[in-house]
């Protein structure tokens, strides 16, 4: 059966023997084997030729047959297909054969057509080239041809504009910064199928492709390529051969160190222990492209801060597939890999390996990847290529000949610690040859090394591809770790690392104890940042695991206890070599004296380093140390070389802070005074840190540090206009709780530090020195002022809590949940020596308030208080359990709270009846934020139960509706029965909606004892409710109101808001205060331009010469409104004959009139607060500074403002 790639080629043939056969206008076939028919056929005459047919064409069916037999046996390829020259050459020689015999030309030449039709149409021998859509076959290879070019993208980029294949725009966009050459190259790809859709000959314009790919001497692209190629039938370049094949006994040997390294772990050592199995790839990278960052660089990764590291200027972060990403047209490349011990180099070298044994790399291709440690003395001392193969076998004994023949081409060498070789080394060797290109330069190399000694590696790499840090597990990763860890099932693992993949609090639903012991060690941490900085060194994340497993899925309480633990742990291993039994090591302090005397001298050596700020020292400044420490420095240094000199220094730095603090706190003997001495050397924070930890501070010397005159961290807010004063204080106690904070540059103010130093000493006495110092005992925590970690959280929880001081106030700022959950976790102590009188704070990002709210309140600090000022943010919680753990307060006199929209419905019966029977609150706010129906229920609830409460002297309820909302409205008779029934409210502020409120209200009876009302923009409530009340002191409308019948209900009145949208309404209300002798306070807002009259002006100015008692005054304006320029001087008038006025907060028009103005109240002994907003007049508001400053300033004379 002949199939349809097969029929296309014997057509394609067929076509090409009909044009072979045609005759060209000379008379002569252009093909030699047609000639050379004719040229042997040409004595034969056309008579002789009919007489001999019969003869001819019975002996020729026999020739066939036998030459077809005599062809299959010679000129077929083994493969069974005959390829297009491989048929010719069939024909060239049938048909020559024929013509030695004498024939007629154009019978054997339609014979041997019909011949080429049937060898093209057999399927088992000729199947025909493997030929399809050139789209097809392109789309097919897209996915391997991005990441193939993305290596080389600038030369093959311009060698295919060269050949005319893309358009010069793409190759502008290539060479254009901006975006990954990945990206680039998947944009490339995309053109190249646009052009090859729009080609009008698409297989010559793939063909073309695949021969610029080749050229780039790259085998990726190289077989890429002839993949192409060989499905359109296409040829190989005989180029190709040596690009792509290599000997068998290569890639024998390759296949044989594939797996040796699959199955060599990829963390070598098992001390500390294994982090789960292959992690150590998820080791954070930084390509040093800038060196001008290198200080800073350095002190983020001291403090364990990976993710700033990253992100520095000069850094650029990078997976370990680009460690071997090319940076120019060559295809060798070096690279220099440095970071601290313990990070992960030499594990980072073996995920290396072990991605090459799974497949190969994804942006270079190596036939042979050799591990070479340069701590083994046989690689260091190597002097040929052969000796470097340290799995040797005889088999494969040519491998490292083939290599020198070509230079190291294919070949990937890992050298791993470059600061392991001596000076003389470096310098001779045959790593440093083939690092320095002087030796097989064709070979690529990764060098590992220290960051202490990578510097004189840098100096002398001079053809340097790339520079990478090890930096450490980025603080996302270090929760992988930790799970993947714990987790030995990989689906179970997955799936944890999914389901918290977006969470800053991690939890899970699974069963598993490894599960949820993970997550309890990451949620630990989260608090217990001070541990968690410390874990992106993979040595310290394993020595972290440790200690946790062994305390039981607990972190020791202080740091300092955990390094305790980790440097007995790691002394027992020391001494399993020495025939000491590690069970009798029960602790630091009880060790026996051969191993106490060398962590002495240990010890001594940290803190003197650390006191020269010294992190590496020399062998030198070891020889005064016991053979005993020598030996191996009880595992807990490291040596390296550098420079020819031999190098020593700590695990990390926080081992030798914490050995420089034993030396302090257990031999130095004047420990307070060397105390004193660093404590505000920030380098030695951490090292007081354990000093503390130590010793707990119980020498009295260390309350000096505590015992702060006058600790000034009360709340610092902008000043109120004494006008809003005035209004706040009829229905809140304290209005000053209303005023915004300020931002304050006073954050060393607040003593973290010494917050921290008192949870590390668990010393409770220095937390009620520390609380004393306190100014009014008040604590502010607000945003502006400071910004608290976890663990901060943690240290002030447990000063607080060991206090024994009643707290004033303590404003916690805005909190997250989990911020709140450690604190409150931390409020342990029921003693009633410690308690709090106000609270404040504002929750974010909620969710389970209920129990949030619960645990909060249940500590005797928390329960006993008298004032809550709070803010939901909107969340799933239910608002009447919230309020009721509120309303359960046992000394509750204020709550404020403000409460987002929710997603939960529920009954409010019991909450009406606890506000009912509440007999402490005197003072509510509730501000609701809503769009269903909880806002209308929760609503009605608090306004009933408000309504037979006997002493709750002021409420305030604001609601807000979301744009689009529609919640059903309060039943009839709600606002009703309150100022009917209700014999104890004094204020009422009431900013409820008109969508919210019943169609009409019914007031008919008013027995609220009122004395200050405050209705919102309820045209209904206005027009309905304030009709009906009578003698009040204190007035806020927001909708106007005929001033003569304000003043006709409320003739006492103080203090009076009220907007103004005519000329006349304003009128009437000055002309009226021309006489009043009782408001002390006005505010007026002018919603309209047209307000502005001549007469509005004059009535103003009578009314300020006229009332001598009214002391506040503002005048509020629309700031999209216009101000006419002549109500300056009817405003300047009347200040100039007034006398009382203390307080002005005006908008004026910015004209010639401001000399003026400001000259009269420059002499108003009276006016003692000003608050003035200049509103530009139009001709002046294109003036330049310099033109405007004349209306300011004079010559010779000082402003303030």
């Amino acid at each position: 059966m002949i199939d349809v790639s097969q029929w296309r080629a014997s057509i394609g043939l067929w076509n090409y023997c009909q044009a072979a056969s045609s005759r060209p206008a000379n008379g002569h076939h252009s093909h030699s084997f047609k000639a050379a028919v004719d040229s042997k056929s040409a004595s034969t005459t056309s008579g002789e030729k009919t007489s001999k047919l019969p003869a001819a064409l019975s002996l020729i069916v026999s020739l066939l047959l036998s030459l077809l037999r005599y062809m299959k046996l010679n000129f077929i390829p083994p493969t069974g297909i005959i390829t297009v020259t491989v048929m010719i050459h069939c024909l060239q020689s049938l048909v020559l054969f024929i013509a030695t015999i004498g024939s007629s030309s154009d019978l054997i030449y339609y014979l041997v057509l019909l011949l080429l039709l049937l060898l093209s149409g057999d399927v088992e021998l000729n199947p025909g080239p493997i030929t399809g859509n050139p789209k097809d076959i392109l789309q097919s290879h897209s996915y391997k041809l991005v990441h193939a070019i993305s290596v080389n993208l600038h030369n093959v980029t311009d060698a295919l504009y060269a050949k005319e294949l893309i358009p010069q725009q793409t190759k502008e966009e290539v060479h254009v910064l901006g975006i990954t050459n990945n990206e680039k190259s998947s944009k490339l790809v995309n053109v190249i199928e646009q052009q090859l859709e729009s080609s009008l000959n698409p297989e010559q314009y793939l063909i073309d492709i695949c021969h610029v790919l080749i050229n780039q001497q790259h085998r990726t692209l190289t077989d890429i390529a002839t993949s192409i190629l060989h499905q359109l039938g296409q040829s190989i370049p005989d180029n190709v051969t040596s690009i792509s094949s290599i000997p068998d006994d290569v890639q024998g040997y390759a296949d044989n160190m594939r797996q040796h390294y699959k199955h060599q772990p990829i963390v070598a050592t098992d001390w500390p222990p294994r982090i789960g199995k292959d992690y150590y790839g998820r080791l954070a990278l930084a390509e040093k492209q800038d060196s001008s960052t290198q200080a800073e660089s350095a002190w983020h990764m001291l403090r364990g801060q990976v993710d700033k590291t990253v992100k520095l200027t000069g850094n650029k972060e990078i997976s370990v597939e680009d460690v071997l990403q090319p940076t120019d047209s060559s295809l060798s490349l070096t690279v220099v890999i440095d970071g601290p011990p313990g990070i992960g180099k030499t594990t980072l070298c073996c995920k290396l390996l072990n991605m090459w044994s799974n497949g190969p790399l994804v942006h270079q291709q190596y036939d042979l990847v050799l591990y070479c440690p340069l701590r083994n003395s046989k690689i260091a001392t190597a002097t040929t290529l052969a000796d470097l193969f340290v799995r040797q076998l005889n088999r494969y004994k040519n491998v490292p000949e083939w290599f020198e023949k070509r230079d190291g081409e294919g070949l990937l060498i890992i050298f791993d610690g470059w600061d392991e070789l001596s000076q003389q080394l470096r310098q001779s060797s045959l790593a440093a040859s083939i690092i320095h290109r002087e030796q097989l330069d064709k070979c690529s190399v990764i060098v590992t090394s220290r960051s202490y000694a990578s510097s004189s590696l840098l100096e002398i790499v001079s053809n340097l591809s790339r520079h990478v840090q090890v930096i450490g597990f980025s603080k996302k990763e270090i929760s992988t770790v930790i799970i993947q860890t714990f987790q030995k099932d990989t689906k179970l693992a997955q799936e944890l690392i999914h389901e918290n993949k977006y969470k800053s609090h991690f939890t899970t639903t699974q069963s598993s104890k490894d599960s949820q012991l993970a997550v309890k060690l990451i949620n630990d941490l989260e608090v217990r940042n001070d541990v968690q900085s410390l874990c992106y060194v993979p040595l310290i994340c394993s020595m972290v695991i440790l200690v946790y497993c062994k305390e039981g899925g607990h972190l020791p309480t202080t740091l300092t206890q955990l390094y305790q633990n980790f440097i007995l742990q790691t002394i027992r291993r020391h001494v399993k070599r020495h025939d000491i039994n590690p069970h009798t090591l029960g602790s630091l302090s009880s060790l026996p004296s051969q191993l106490a005397k060398p962590l002495q001298e240990m010890c001594q050596l940290a803190y003197t380093n650390l006191a020269n700020t010294t992190m590496t020292f020399s062998s030198h400044q070891l020889q005064s140390l016991s053979e005993a420490v020598k030996e191996d420095y009880l595992g807990l240094m490291t040596r390296f070389t550098e420079y020819d000199e031999e190098k020593y220094q700590f695990l990390h730095l926080s081992i030798q802070e914490f050995l420089a603090a034993w030396w302090i706190a257990k031999h130095e003997k004047k420990t307070e005074e060397v105390f004193k001495d660093h404590f505000d050397d920030d380098h030695f924070r951490m090292c007081l840190r354990f000093v503390a930890g130590l010793t707990h501070l119980e020498h009295e010397s260390y309350q000096q540090y505590f015992n702060k005159q006058q600790l000034d961290l009360q709340c610092k807010r902008k000043p109120f206009f004494r006008l809003k004063t005035c209004d706040l204080s009829y229905f809140y106690q304290n209005p000053e709780i209303r005023r915004y904070h300020v931002r304050s540059n006073d954050f060393d103010n607040v003593p973290i530090l010494l917050l921290q130093l008192l949870y590390e000493s668990q010393n409770t006495t220095l937390c009620q020195v520390l609380a004393q110092s306190i100014n009014n005992h008040s604590l502010c925590l607000h945003r502006y002022r400071v910004s608290l970690s976890l663990f901060d959280w943690l240290c002030l929880s447990y000063c607080i809590n060991n206090s024994n001081t009643t707290w004033n106030h303590l404003h916690l700022g805005t909190v997250s949940n989990q911020s709140l959950s450690v604190f409150t976790a931390g409020l342990t102590n029921n003693s009633l020596q410690t308690q709090c009188k106000r609270l404040e704070l504002e929750l974010g990002k909620p969710t389970a308030y209920n129990e949030l709210i619960h645990k909060l309140l249940q500590p005797s600090i928390l329960y006993n208080i008298q004032e809550c000022y709070c803010e939901f943010s909107s969340g799933q919680y239910v608002p009447r359990l919230v309020l009721l753990q509120f309303l359960n307060l046992p000394q509750l006199k204020i709550l404020d709270l403000k409460i987002g929209n929710t997603y939960y419905t529920d009954k409010c019966t019991e909450l009406e009846k606890c506000i009912e029977m509440n007999s402490t609150l005197q003072e509510m706010k509730i501000q609701y934020k809503g769009e269903n129906e909880i806002t209308t229920s929760t609503i009605i609830s608090v306004i009933r139960g408000v309504t037979r409460n006997k002493k709750i002297t002021s409420l305030t309820i604001y609601v807000y509706v979301d744009d689009g909302a529609s919640p059903p409205p309060l039943p009839d008779g709600v606002i009703e029965q309150l100022l009917k029934d209700n014999n104890t409210l004094q204020a009422l502020s009431l900013n409820i909606p008109d969508e919210l409120l019943p169609s009409s209200l019914n007031i008919v009876e008013v027995n609220t004892p009122l004395t200050a009302l405050e209705i919102g923009w309820s045209k209904l409530m206005t027009s309905s409710l304030f009709p009906h009340i009578k003698g009040l002191h204190c007035l806020i409308l927001y909708q106007r109101y005929p001033p003569h019948l304000l003043f006709l209900s409320h003739p006492s009145l103080h203090t009076l808001a009220l907007p103004l949208d005519t000329a006349e309404s304003a009128i009437e209300l000055f002309t009226i205060l021309q006489t009043n002798t009782t408001l002390k306070a006005l505010s007026v807002e002018i919603k309209e331009e047209r307000v502005y009259t001549s007469s509005m002006g004059t009535s103003l100015q009578d009314m300020l010469t006229q009332n001598q008692t009214l002391k506040y005054l503002e005048i509020k304006h629309d700031m999209y409104r216009d101000i006419p320029s002549s109500f300056l001087s009817f405003l300047t008038t009347g200040l100039r004959h007034n006398t009382s006025l203390q307080q002005l907060s005006v908008s004026i028009p910015l004209n010639e009139e401001i000399r003026t103005f400001i000259n009269v109240i420059s002499q108003k002994n009276n006016l003692t607060e000003l608050k003035v907003n200049f509103e530009s007049y139009q001709s002046y508001s294109n003036f330049s500074s310099k033109e405007m400053i004349p209306l300011f300033y004079e010559p010779g004379t000082t402003c303030c403002y």
